[in-house]
């Protein structure tokens, strides 16, 4: 019964408040304010509470002094959830600034504006993942401002990964070329060495194609020694592999990102 009597006075306030009286408005207002000190009387079933005092100019005034600190501590001080939320998104979002410093460097040199570039693009992301449209138009616009910019996050975020990919193949069919033109180096001065060995007789020249040879050997061996610490064809293509991986890894925590921000911010 107190139930359906407090859902009934709200009933009533929000009917008296949507209704326009122009005879005596000052009435009106203070009309409205006993209804509401008659309403928090019966939540609490408190007859002795009032809420006059709290609508005095002094107490509005603190109130509206302090209203930020008090929605920050609302927020997060108050809520352990959304202070988990926070500190996550901020985690990710020091990461994917990090992740895209080098995207914006200028001949390798990170300085301030390279900073403020990479800061700048991850709020206006964070901006845009919380924007609520007021209309189709804009919500259109928003739409199609979300879409560049998570594909340029995502391209941005995941440059250096595929770069540093492709360095490796690259470095590793380098290589892979270099041990075959040595072998085959090598395969001709062990020709020329048997010719003038045995057929020629020519002792100086056999020990100077010998020492070049041995040269030859020595430069294959040290290009088998970096094969041998993972510089090969397979785990080329298992640095290609991981290079997905870790672009698929920034591209959940792009999304991710949205989520938080559209739990947290509404701008």
């Amino acid at each position: 019964m107190k139930e359906e009597e407090i859902i009934q006075k709200i009933k009533n306030i929000q009917k008296d408040y949507k209704a326009e009286l122009e005879d005596n408005p000052e009435e009106d207002r203070l009309s409205f304010l006993d209804q509401i000190n008659d309403l928090i009387r019966s939540i609490f079933n408190d007859p002795s509470m009032t809420v006059y005092d709290v609508f005095d100019k002094e107490e509005l005034r603190k109130w509206k002094k302090n209203r930020l600190s008090r929605k920050i501590k609302n927020l997060f001080l108050n809520n352990y959830k959304n202070t988990f939320y926070f500190a996550l998104l901020v985690t990710i979002t020091g990461f994917l600034v990090s992740e895209a410093l080098e995207f914006y460097t200028i001949n390798g040199v990170i300085d301030t504006k390279t900073y403020v570039k990479a800061i700048l693009t991850e709020v206006c992301f964070i901006f845009l993942s919380g924007y609520r449209s007021d209309s189709k138009i804009q919500t259109i616009a928003a739409n199609g401002l979300r879409v560049s910019i998570f594909c340029l996050m995502m391209f941005v975020i995941t440059s250096k990964t595929f770069m540093d990919s492709t360095k490796t193949s690259s470095s590793t069919n380098i290589i892979q070329e270099q041990v075959l033109i040595l072998e085959k180096q090598i395969r001709e001065k062990e020709k020329d060495i048997t010719y003038y060995r045995d057929v020629k007789q020519w002792p100086n020249t056999v020990k100077q194609l010998i020492k070049e040879r041995d040269e030859l050997v020595k430069k294959l061996i040290s290009l088998k020694e970096k094969q041998a610490e993972g510089s090969n064809t397979e785990v080329s293509d298992l640095v290609r592999y991981k290079a997905y991986g870790n672009a698929f890894f920034r591209i959940i925590l792009l999304l991710i990102s949205i989520l938080i921000t559209r739990r947290l911010f509404s701008f």
